[in-house]
Order: structure tokens, then C-alpha cells, then sequence
């Protein structure tokens, strides 16, 4: 059970990511870019943790 709800997490982790990875390629330069692509790193970046806790 809590490897699935682990993949679940990973999944939306994921799904943020490319979420916030299209808006930043979207936006111009700017600060607007700049949020994005942080927080594309931030849900990255929890992604690939909760995938090597998972094994």
C-alpha cells in the first residue's frame, strides 16, 4: 500500500513538473519564467527523491 501511494505522489509530482515546464517555455523572458522554471525544479526534484526512497 505504501509503495502505491508512493507512485501515485511521483506520478503527480511528475505532472506538475510538466505542467510548470510548459508555462515557463511559454512565458516570456522574465520573472514569470523564472517562477516557473523554479518550481519545475522544485516538483523535479521531489520526484526523482521520492523515487530512489522507492528503490
Amino acid at each position: 500500500m505504501e509503495t502505491l501511494k508512493l507512485e501515485w505522489k511521483i506520478r503527480w509530482y511528475l505532472w506538475q513538473a510538466k505542467k510548470y515546464s510548459k508555462k515557463a517555455n511559454k512565458a516570456g523572458w522574465g520573472l514569470d519564467r523564472n517562477m516557473y522554471f523554479q518550481k519545475y525544479c522544485y516538483y523535479q526534484d521531489k520526484a526523482r527523491i521520492m523515487e530512489e526512497k522507492l528503490g
